[in-house]
């Protein structure tokens, strides 16, 4: 299968399935005891190449748009953001489940090796993990115009809107990530201020 990558600053898949095969490369190589990419970098550095050679076993890419250093380095942008966010959506389900009883150990994923999730676990629990978690949590709360989309910025949030709908609705994406998500409160603005851009925007 033809797979084409557009190179400008990065990558550029224009494929879902091909996307959701690199992220199954991740789970099926992702090396035990290394929790995300820093420690992958620090621990097993190799586990990049490994990811790419298995992922060109079954896609190819145009050499219109790129040599195969190109690409290769191209994937490799792809893969550290994939797996970034795969850790991030896992955390996210897992505070989930653990609401209803039990440890993250205990919720691993079925597509989780268990060597990769008892590291991951550990972390999780670990003192240094908390105090980089409300860190960031304060910083966010800190900013001029607070949003709700956690760690992912509003651009990241409407290239993920872009590619499940097919064309950007800059509004519909600010309102998501300007509005409450738990159920008692859910789809109040965060802010006045907030909710007075939103309104000035439509009503131009």
């Amino acid at each position: 299968m033809m797979l084409e990558m557009f190179v400008y600053s990065k990558l550029k898949i224009d494929c879902p399935k091909a996307l959701r095969n690199l992220l199954a490369v991740i789970r099926m190589l992702w090396p035990d005891g290394c929790v995300g990419v820093k420690e992958i970098d620090m621990k097993s550095p190799k586990f990049w190449d490994d990811c790419i050679d298995e992922f060109l076993r079954y896609y190819t890419w145009d050499p219109i748009f790129a040599t195969e250093d190109e690409a290769r380095d191209s994937i490799l942008v792809v893969l550290r953001d994939k797996l970034r966010r795969a850790l991030a959506d896992d955390k996210k389900r897992a505070d989930k489940q653990i609401k209803d009883g039990g440890t993250y150990l205990q919720h691993r994923p079925l597509y989780m090796k268990p060597g990769v999730w008892s590291r991951i676990a550990e972390y999780w629990n670990s003192e240094g993990f908390k105090k980089k978690s409300a860190a960031g949590q304060n910083a966010r709360k800190a900013v001029k115009l607070p949003h709700t989309s956690g760690t992912r910025s509003f651009d990241r949030r409407r290239r993920d809107y872009v590619k499940k709908h097919g064309k950007p609705n800059t509004l519909v994406v600010y309102k998501d990530c300007h509005t409450l998500k738990n159920k008692d409160k859910l789809g109040q603005w965060i802010t006045e201020a907030a909710k007075d851009i939103f309104v000035s925007v439509h009503t131009a």
